[in-house]
């Protein structure tokens, strides 16, 4: 049998750059001189070939193995169970709180929080959940961490922080923005850098109930629940700039706004705001307007062609990708997963046509010991 830790590192490296992302992180799991190029690669600021976005199921399950990450990729949207625990020794459990670019935004039960890089395997420190702003102090329990906040009373990790996402910033590092729930709708931001000590505040401002964050043209778009959309000209001023409402002709539409996202176009081409005007799961539901961001950035245009492109939502974000470069999705159309009783359900809207509609395209059951909600995961980085 052919000694396969025996090839030559000059090979590896060379085969590395080929692989897209879930090939290499089975590549990674080979061997240590395998595990070694991979690495290599990372340092390098390497990027995997591009592959379609995974649906992540977290999951309780043990993972005997060490693999941490069970794939199936033989469908039209790749599945990933990811076990929760973090590390092999002293083992801790972990909730995903965000993800962009390649990095998931993570907190474990004793309330440290991480940046996890799933393709190379890289772990980062950021500051401790007890140092946000207005959060008073953190209590390990049975049931898990409880935080208890000023004013708010008591609440689990993923009960405070709405969304965590990672944005590359001007330097080449990464800045995290937390949106984390206050009393009357007015959820609060924090940022920190890998290695931080603590969570800084960001001003508070006029900007009501922000639901998400995106980054495009060096400029950081914020977006509130009821549609309308804000932006931060520097985003090296985050912590005390005032936010300027960009002219829009956006406006709430009369169906009922279920959720409501920002999302680029992979390759960073348009800025896209994408809402779920019904539940798809009811019966007559309306699904999905798509609405881009035109080029001088003051006015948003409802679209019913979006190209090549599919948008991938689930119930805290979304992610795009280019189905020239994953063919194995479908173009001009939204995939919608959410989680049921007893499994996870993805649907696939076509943006075309008058008439739309809705096919269900997996009906996956609820991995074991499932508790996190299910969400989507992409190496398709927007440069």
């Amino acid at each position: 049998m052919a000694d396969w830790s025996g090839l030559h590192e000059d090979f590896l490296l060379l085969l590395v750059p080929r692989l897209p992302s879930l090939d290499l992180l089975r590549f990674r799991a080979v061997c240590a001189s395998w595990r070694a190029a991979a690495a290599t690669f990372a340092s390098g600021r390497g990027r995997p070939r591009p592959d379609r976005p995974w649906l992540i199921l977290p999951t309780d399950a043990p993972d005997p193995d060490g693999s941490r990450l069970l794939i199936c990729c033989d469908r039209e949207v790749p599945v990933v169970t990811l076990p929760a625990q973090l590390g092999r020794a002293n083992r801790r459990g972990f909730v995903p709180l965000g993800a962009s670019r390649g990095v998931i935004v993570a907190a474990d039960d004793l309330g440290d929080m991480h940046l996890l890089y799933l393709a190379t395997g890289r772990r980062m420190p950021l500051p401790h959940v007890a140092t946000l702003p207005l959060v008073d102090r953190v209590e390990r329990t049975p049931a898990g961490l409880s935080v208890h906040q000023q004013r708010a009373g008591v609440c689990c990790i993923d009960g405070l922080i709405h969304k965590a996402v990672p944005v590359p910033t001007p330097d080449g590092g990464i800045l995290v923005v937390a949106i984390y729930r206050q009393p009357h709708h007015r959820n609060q931001w924090a940022t920190a850098r890998p290695g931080d000590n603590s969570w800084k505040s960001v001003k508070p401002t006029s900007i009501p109930a922000v639901v998400d964050l995106a980054l495009h043209r060096g400029q950081l778009y914020a977006n509130t629940r009821y549609g309308m959309v804000y932006v931060f000209p520097e985003l090296r001023g985050l912590g005390s700039a005032s936010p300027e409402i960009i002219p829009s002709v956006t406006r709430r539409p009369t169906s009922y706004v279920e959720r409501s996202f920002l999302v680029e176009t992979p390759g960073g081409g348009e800025l896209m705001q994408v809402e779920l005007l019904r539940p798809v799961a009811a019966a007559g539901g309306e699904g999905f307007v798509v609405r881009l961001l035109d080029e001088c950035g003051e006015t948003w245009e409802e679209a019913e062609d979006i190209g090549d492109v599919a948008v991938l939502v689930d119930a805290s974000g979304a992610v795009s990708a280019s189905t020239r470069q994953c063919p194995g999705l479908r173009p001009n159309t939204v995939y919608y997963a959410v989680d049921l009783d007893g499994e996870t359900r993805v649907w696939a809207y076509s943006l075309a046509g008058k008439h739309k509609k809705i096919e269900v395209v997996e009906s996956l059951p609820r991995a074991e010991g499932y508790k996190p909600p299910c969400f989507w995961f992409t190496t398709v980085y927007s440069r």
